[in-house]
């Protein structure tokens, strides 16, 4: 989809595998937010009946998404940008590298996609785990926080969505940093409002932090996959996500829960998020921004 639409309208277009879960990225802020749901259903059964058999739901669910998935990867063809880059180096008679070893030998803006797209997906899991477990723990009911959650993933798909569209007029990197900067701002009276027991003041806790989340997410598939040329595109887009998911999404509910075990105060947990959040940026401003590019001619 990525290297298919047309000039200008990107990232919106690039809603579009994220619904139907054709990967651009695989982990797709969409989905996400509606497999969050279907868990959250599941969990707020009786807790028999969850650890019986409402846990298998979700993964039931997910193995149609799944079958889907390749029914519908399996019936698309190469991109024209692609075939012509193809044609293009078969009449010239360059060699055609590897994908993969492409990537791997000009590791700059796979480093870059790593990092600056880690606080997005640490985000993510820190509201779907670390949160959730936060608000319980000083005194709410764990069915209504997750309610809560469930909820504001609901009405943030429209804002990845709208974010997405934005950043194809105004740039990839102006969004992605203005959410980053809002998550900072608003990360310690996030925790704040998961401490009131609330369950109004969490859905708005929630409500916001996925607003930053969206604004940072919205245009994250166009800019992965813009930072490598028509020939990797696909490669670099797919393992620079994946490396970003696992740093920023496979490392976090670990890392904080060790950091807030040891004295159980939320400071050190802002400050590393913030810290994430700092570093993430810093590879986003790295990068040139990208909305302009030709994806027919732009070489990784």
């Amino acid at each position: 989809m990525g290297r298919c639409c047309p000039d200008g309208p990107g990232a919106c277009l690039t809603q579009g595998p994220r619904v139907c879960g054709v990967v651009r990225q695989r982990r797709c802020a969409v989905w996400c937010r509606v497999e969050n749901f279907c868990i959250f259903l599941a969990a707020s059964l009786p807790e028999e009946q969850f650890f019986s058999w409402g846990w298998r739901v979700p993964f039931l669910v997910s193995a149609l998404l799944l079958v889907i998935g390749l029914v519908i990867r399996l019936k698309i063809s190469e991109s024209p940008i692609f075939e012509a880059a193809v044609e293009r180096d078969a009449a010239k008679d360059k060699p055609w590298d590897i994908p993969l070893l492409s990537v791997v030998k000009r590791p700059k803006n796979l480093l870059l996609v790593m990092f600056g797209g880690a606080a997005g997906f640490a985000l993510q899991t820190l509201l779907a785990t670390f949160t959730v477990a936060y608000a319980v723990a000083h005194g709410a009911e764990r069915q209504p926080v997750l309610y809560a959650f469930a909820c504001a993933s609901v009405l943030s798909i429209g804002m990845v969505i709208l974010a997405g569209k934005i950043s194809d007029r105004v740039g990839r990197r102006p969004l992605m940093l203005l959410g980053m900067v809002a998550f900072i701002a608003f990360v310690y009276p996030l925790f704040a409002l998961m401490r009131t027991a609330d369950t109004f003041l969490i859905f708005v806790g929630f409500a916001v932090a996925l607003l930053c989340h969206s604004t940072i997410y919205g245009p994250l598939a166009a800019f992965i996959s813009e930072q490598f040329g028509t020939a990797a595109r696909y490669t670099g887009a797919s393992v620079g996500c994946q490396m970003a998911t696992l740093l920023g999404a496979g490392f976090t509910p670990t890392i904080l829960a060790a950091i807030y075990g040891g004295d159980g105060r939320i400071g050190a947990v802002v400050t590393y998020l913030i810290a994430l959040t700092c570093i993430s940026g810093l590879a986003i401003l790295l990068t040139k921004e990208s909305k302009d590019i030709d994806l027919t001619t732009y070489e990784h």
